[in-house]
């Protein structure tokens, strides 16, 4: 019986194997953000041909055009987590980028472990370089979730069609400025919070380690923070994190982009809007030029 089952499951990986080039794209989708940070570690990991230049960092440097990047760089940029996740990817890794971007804000915020020993183990990494079918790019799921997708739209527009065609959108409602209000007090509270030496120590011990392995190998390292709405920059956490992180890097001794001090128009306080990402990413690209 065991035999059996063992022979099932490898015919069948093996048929995926073969089956996984002709999938259609039409019906292929990475359900939720957690499965798109594991695509996105393991495409820099197996699929990136070069050496680009990398940006790593959270959501709020996510935000930057990587249309105007270009192929040239990659962001290893992970929405609810911070810089530690992709200095970890590339220390780890042993690949040498030209240029190493690191977003200044999150110091406080550490690597995702379990994404760090899914990517960077040694027997996975060896699967995932063997087939694609062991990558998260290949993931059965992946198809039947975009095959239901498909065809649950294909079945709405059907309805539609019945029904003598689609009716007339209603106008969007007008946005509740009460609801920006409390976005801005949820931010307000949270990094208004002094946060505790020990953290800041161990974030800042950790940075070293990883910057100086960066250098090491011959990685230009460039810091540089994401601005964030005027009214929250200057609170007790966002303060006592840049404060630390120029004592430690200072500015005639590691390079630092600086930005217009100016305030930049942001989607709720933290993230900039599309207009004000694509300047910053311009300006980033120049700088590093």
């Amino acid at each position: 019986m065991i035999k059996r089952s063992i022979i099932t499951a490898l015919v069948l990986v093996a048929a995926w194997h073969f089956l996984l080039p002709r999938m259609s794209s039409d019906y292929y989708w990475v359900p939720g953000q957690q499965r798109a940070h594991y695509l996105r570690a393991q495409k820099y990991i197996h699929d990136t041909p070069r050496e680009p230049a990398v940006v790593v960092g959270s959501s709020m440097a996510n935000e930057l055009s990587q249309d105007i990047l270009g192929p040239d760089w990659v962001k290893l940029t992970f929405p609810a987590g911070g810089s530690f996740t992709g200095l970890e990817i590339v220390s780890k890794t042993g690949k040498r980028p030209p240029f190493v971007l690191i977003e200044s804000n999150t110091l406080l915020r550490g690597a995702d472990e379990a994404m760090l020993q899914d990517v960077l183990s040694p027997l996975r990494r060896g699967l995932r370089e063997a087939s694609p079918i062991f990558k998260e790019e290949g993931r059965p799921s992946n198809y039947q979730v975009g095959f239901l997708n498909a065809w649950v739209g294909r079945f709405g527009n059907g309805i539609v069609k019945l029904m003598g065609g689609a009716k007339t959108a209603a106008a969007a409602p007008p946005a509740d400025p009460s609801l920006m209000e409390n976005v801005m007090r949820v931010n307000r509270e949270h990094l208004d919070r002094v946060p505790a030496g020990k953290a800041l120590a161990t974030g800042m011990e950790r940075m070293g380690e990883l910057v100086d392995r960066l250098a090491a190998a011959g990685s230009q390292v460039v810091f540089f923070e994401m601005p964030i709405d005027p009214t929250l920059q200057h609170l007790a956490e966002p303060a006592a994190v840049r404060k630390a992180m120029v004592e430690h890097f200072p500015r005639d001794k590691y390079r630092w982009l600086d930005f217009d001090p100016r305030a930049y128009l942001t989607s709720d306080g933290i993230h900039l809007v599309p207009e004000e990402s694509a300047g910053l990413t311009r300006k980033i690209v120049e700088e590093v030029k």
